[in-house]
């Protein structure tokens, strides 16, 4: 009776016969745990390397297919030769290896056609590697592609090879294979790859007695290059020795970048290496090597990027982040000829990395020690109105000249209650911010006092660097503000900036200057804004002495119903009110501002006194309104001011 492959079951390949015993005997074959199978992938792995293993691997799967595909051409009478064929997916499904679905299959024995595709779900190989090793960089179901080349390309009759495109084994969701014949595969697979039979395990095993001793020497060369990479260390050198010890060690040209990929030092041959041009301009990447700058910057992952021809950048750097604490602080990069990475090259360039760490350390233990004490000696200036003349005193020492005209800057992070919960992302934004100070601070050859209190970022920006830059404090902070946008897109910043202190008598009333202003623009909900003190014009006296909210308050009792009946009736009152008393109470005047007819404003200043009871004829009435228009204007509930701003 005519067979079909999915009717097959377990009782048919294990029926006992009189004459030829039990199946598992007569064939020579047995049962495996999928355990022991797992050992025998990591001893495999551990021993030969993972590229020795998968030969292995796919050499012993192929022979299993070949085999079992010949036991069960004379064991079933099959309806043609296409059920022969898929009898090796039902023996995938009986034997607990996986279950093998396929979702295209285009198989013609008649003229030759051999083109499958197709899901491999639960595979075993796959879990028992996970069990012993992380996510490998390709799939790792060796044994299901050979046994599926070796089974189809016996039953078929021509030589067909399996691909696993995708693998939980490597992080994906499925695992995904194809097979074609090695015609349809064209120039994707060489004929020499899939040779499995041409070597056998004596290759193998005197290979990997090659590979213990070039390992030792790997070892010994490993250890000089650590011991000189710690000596410099040691010594004091900077990460330029260190480049240049790793290059003459690996004879590749190598740059080491910071966090913001701006390179730091280099030597030998870069041909014009950037990092920073490589991130920029990601997007000319090809998308495996996109992927895999996300894995070095989310992962810390090494990396080796392989598709720059579009940067017209043609070599092929291998990269390491350099980590301290966890943060990310730069990055090693080796220039590479080849894309083939030579095995020392990964250990090599990772034991770099963290000796670069190290040495960053230290110099981040140094630094922040050194700025903690003069942050700390800030906020003591700005929070004490009386204060100790010893402290001038030991930041003159530190070359900090304090009895000239400076400003007070207060950095405030936005929406901290978010911030808090992503302590990488406030961290990287306060110390952004104070790099860029200090950075000026080098540049412009003027000492920048910086301090983190609580949150926000405080400093003292002497006048002579605005002065030297020709440019305002207004215009300086939109400057930083901008910088710190370009490299952190989400930030929300917002700066207040204090009148000019012209010794160090004035900064504790600078900084509550500096805070007021900055008091204001939370209340009326500014996004990202440079506020300076003088800005909030005379209203500003009063902030100084009171709660904003206080001030508001009052506003609103005195002009309050009027906003909310501009509001909802789209009318013009206050605006009415604002330039009438700008214009000195002149009705022709303010109406010819205003582009209105004398019986138009006459109407409204009536309007104004019978609904709201506000008498422009009484100067104590027409104080109080002024007061609340400038509480208002410093509020920024003066939305007619703002577009007569912009114009």
């Amino acid at each position: 009776m005519a067979v079909k492959a999915n009717n097959i079951t377990l009782g048919d390949l294990f029926r006992i016969d009189a004459e030829m015993d039990n199946f598992l005997q007569s064939q020579r074959m047995f049962i495996s745990s999928a355990d022991a199978w797992g050992t025998l992938i990591k001893d495999l792995t551990l021993t030969l390397g993972i590229e020795r293993a998968k030969r292995f691997l796919l050499r012993y799967g192929y022979q299993c297919g070949r085999h079992e595909a010949e036991i069960l051409k004379d064991m079933f009478e099959w309806e043609n030769k296409k059920e022969w064929v898929l009898a090796g997916v039902t023996m995938h499904n009986l034997s607990g290896r996986t279950s093998s679905v396929p979702t295209k299959a285009k198989i013609d024995t008649e003229t030759g056609e051999f083109d499958v595709e197709g899901f491999w779900y639960n595979s075993y190989e796959a879990k028992q590697y996970l069990q012993h090793f992380p996510f490998h960089s390709e799939p790792v179901c060796y044994f299901l592609e050979g046994y599926a080349s070796g089974y189809c390309s016996t039953s078929f009759g021509r030589k067909v090879v399996f691909k696993e495109i995708e693998c939980i084994g490597k992080g994906d969701k499925h695992c995904h294979f194809v097979g074609k014949t090695l015609e349809l595969w064209g120039d994707e697979i060489s004929i020499d790859s899939v040779d499995y039979a041409r070597e056998d395990i004596g290759d193998e095993l005197d290979w990997a007695y090659k590979r213990i001793e070039s390992q030792s020497e790997i070892l010994k060369r490993g250890n000089i290059l650590s011991n000189q990479l710690t000596q410099i260390v040691l010594q004091g050198k900077g990460l330029g020795e260190i480049a240049q010890t790793l290059g003459k060690s690996l004879q590749c040209g190598i740059v080491i970048s910071n966090q913001y990929f701006e390179t730091i030092t280099e030597y030998g041959q870069v041909f014009n290496y950037s990092l920073k041009n490589i991130i920029d301009n990601k997007e000319k990447l090809r998308a495996s090597d996109q992927k895999k700058m996300e894995e070095m910057i989310n992962k810390q992952a090494t990396i080796q990027l392989n598709t720059l021809e579009e940067q017209e950048f043609f070599k092929f750097p291998l990269i390491t982040p350099i980590v301290v604490q966890n943060n990310i602080y730069g990055y090693i990069s080796i220039i590479k000829n080849s894309k083939e990475i030579e095995e020392l090259e990964p250990s090599f360039i990772e034991r770099a990395a963290n000796i670069c760490a190290l040495h960053l350390l230290n110099e981040k233990t140094v630094i922040e020690t050194e700025h903690r004490m003069k942050g700390e000696m800030l906020n003591e200036i700005l929070l004490q109105p009386n204060l100790d003349s010893s402290i001038a005193k030991r930041l003159s020492y530190l070359g900090y000249y304090l009895n000239k005209p400076h400003f007070v800057f207060i950095f405030r992070l936005q929406n901290q209650n978010l911030l808090f919960k992503n302590d990488k992302l406030l961290t990287k934004e306060k110390d952004l911010i104070a790099n860029i100070l200090r950075k000026h601070s080098e540049y412009e050859e003027q000492k920048i006092l910086v301090s983190n209190y609580f949150g926000q970022i405080q400093a003292l920006i002497p006048e002579d660097i605005l002065v030297s830059r020709k440019i305002s404090a207004q215009q300086y902070g939109e400057a930083i503000m901008d910088e710190v946008k370009r490299i952190i897109p989400t930030s929300q910043l917002l700066i207040g900036i204090s009148n000019l202190c012209l010794d160090i008598n004035n900064f504790h009333h600078g900084f509550k200057q500096a805070k007021k202003a900055l008091e204001i623009a939370q209340i009326t909900n500014q996004q990202q804004r440079v506020i300076l003190f003088s800005e909030l014009g005379p209203i500003s006296i009063l902030l100084d002495a009171r709660n904003p909210e206080e001030l508001e308050s009052y506003a609103d009792k005195v002009l309050g119903p009027m906003y909310d009946y501009d509001v909802r009736k789209s009318t013009e009152l206050l605006k009415t009110l604002y330039f009438y008393l700008d214009n000195e109470c002149n009705l022709h005047k303010t109406a010819r501002y205003m582009n209105l007819s004398i019986g138009g404003m006459r109407y409204r200043l009536l309007n104004i006194s019978e609904r709201f009871n506000i008498d422009m004829m009484n100067s104590s009435t027409r104080r109080e309104v002024q007061l609340a228009l400038d509480i208002y204007l410093a509020f920024g509930k003066l939305p007619f001011m703002q577009i007569q701003d912009k114009i």
